[in-house]
């Protein structure tokens, strides 16, 4: 597949077109840093670098403000400057004459330069030493090419990016049930956008992470896997509401290595190794994040990314993000009906039963069998052949073996359900029962139980685990267990 901007793909310019500031925003992407030339109050010229160039409008850009230094002063006295951007691809280069406007330090363009530098920074490890200070507002006064270099090049699209953004949302909107609109969605991306690698991550707000429910592309699928918020360039984006877009990752990730090997070399690593591996290409080249939101809260994130510099352009960056709104509606729709008056997880005749640390657990029966009297019994009658499921409470991590399954919300839920069919031999359950579930942890708002269950049902069935969830009907499932089961619980 060749990059939408190879030269065999573009097309010139005309000489006696004007340039627009639209035309060439393309180029603020960084590959090349912009170099800004500002002059003193006393007439003294001064050059730097800049970290980010911002399109705006078509009238104005905006410039990373990192540092306190003599370019910063020099805009202050004079208020003007001129900012020389380059096109790594054909050599072609354009120069702005811009006048200094005002600084923000909030609202929806500092956020997105904020979200873009951290999303950099955290490549590196270096999130704590850039940050932006502010987004310096730029009138532009003149947009012109620099003379005797190759004529600009209008990028043409790899694909039909506006209609095959129609048919994706046209594939969401014909899924009926939420396991459907997980896979259709990144294979449509696929069919439509020429997106080969994508995921999608759902918000976990009780524990301020994200976690991998459903991705295309990849060696693994990474279902289970999570990333605290404000890590990585989906952390970002989640954290921020943002989309993030990067399309020059490789410089980045030689250093982010360089750097991570030094600080694991010293011992000041803090990061704990992930329990399930994130999904991802081993060298990518370009990024794009967009956050998925619902009622005014980011749910989760979809993240594309390409092994190819420069592969996701604005054009995608707004496709994706008039996909994310369907996506994000989509994803609420689908959680299925359930029946009225279902009682929590539990049967007839049952009553608390403690567990070890005191609270109130498990159900025990009208003879005082509970789950430590059934996990007697298994082991003392199929010991050899039972699996031994250990649950750590305090983060709700589920073993089989010593195999790691899941953690979190959707561990919880796993205990929950094996314990309660050790206890009574109840194999089949209904999303109700569980929402009613005071003790699993579900958030009030946007719950996403669905969601949950299917991670939990892919990462069974990746394992290949003695434990399976079927799918039963709308909203009602059952545990299929194909060993006898050993309980071991631990705080």
């Amino acid at each position: 597949m060749s990059t939408a901007l190879t030269s065999a793909q573009r097309a010139p310019v005309s000489q006696d077109q004007a340039v627009t500031l639209k035309s060439v925003r393309r180029m603020f992407e960084g590959v090349i840093p912009a170099v800004m030339c500002s002059v003193s109050a006393e007439g003294m010229p001064h050059l730097c670098f800049l970290s980010q160039v911002e399109y705006v409008d078509e009238g104005h850009v905006a410039l990373s403000f990192q540092f306190f230094n003599r370019s910063r002063d020099n805009i202050l006295a004079t208020r003007r400057c001129m900012v020389s951007v380059d096109d790594p691809y054909t050599a072609a280069g354009i120069r702005m004459q811009l006048r200094y406007v005002r600084t923000e330090s909030s609202g929806p363009v500092f956020e997105r330069m904020r979200a873009k530098l951290a999303g950099i920074a955290a490549h590196t490890g270096m999130d704590r030493v850039y940050r932006l200070l502010g987004a310096d507002i730029y009138e532009v006064s003149s947009v012109r090419e620099v003379a005797g270099r190759r004529p600009l090049m209008a990028p043409q699209s790899r694909c039909d990016i506006p209609g095959g953004t129609r048919a994706v949302i046209d594939r969401i909107s014909a899924c009926t049930d939420m396991d459907q609109l997980l896979d259709e969605t990144l294979r449509a991306l696929q069919t439509h956008l020429q997106i080969d690698h994508s995921m999608i991550l759902l918000s976990d707000p009780g524990r301020d992470c994200l976690y991998a429910i459903a991705s295309l592309g990849y060696d693994t699928s990474g279902v289970g896997a999570e990333i605290p918020l404000g890590q990585g360039l989906a952390g970002i984006s989640a954290r921020e509401g943002v989309p993030l877009r990067i399309g020059h990752l490789a410089q980045w990730q030689t250093y982010a290595r360089a750097i991570r090997q030094r600080t694991e070399d010293m011992g000041l690593s803090d990061c704990d190794a992930q329990e399930i591996p994130l999904p991802g290409m081993a060298e990518p080249r370009s990024q794009l994040v967009v956050p998925l939101r619902l009622l005014g809260k980011v749910i989760g994130v979809l993240l594309v990314e390409s092994d190819q510099d420069q592969y996701f352009s604005h054009d995608d960056e707004d496709a994706l993000a008039s996909i994310a709104s369907p996506l994000s509606l989509a994803l609420s729709l689908l959680q299925p009906a359930e029946p009225p008056n279902e009682a929590p997880i539990g049967y007839e005749g049952a009553s608390p039963c403690p567990s070890r640390d005191g609270t109130q657990d498990l159900q025990c029966d009208a003879n005082g069998v509970g789950p430590q009297q059934a996990a007697a019994k298994v082991a003392g009658a199929e010991a050899a052949e039972a699996t031994v499921v250990h649950h750590h409470a305090r983060t709700d991590s589920v073993f089989f073996n010593d195999d790691y399954v899941i953690k979190g919300v959707a561990g919880a839920i796993l205990w929950r359900l094996i314990r309660t069919w050790v206890d009574t031999g109840r194999q089949d359950f209904s999303n109700r029962e569980l929402r009613l579930d005071a003790s699993l942890g579900l958030p009030d708002v946007t719950d996403n139980l669905e969601a949950r269950l299917i991670l939990l049902h892919r990462r069974l069935a990746e394992r290949g685990a003695p434990v399976q969830l079927v799918k039963t009907g709308r909203g009602r499932f059952r545990l299929q267990v194909d060993t006898p089961l050993l309980l071991v619980s631990q705080g």
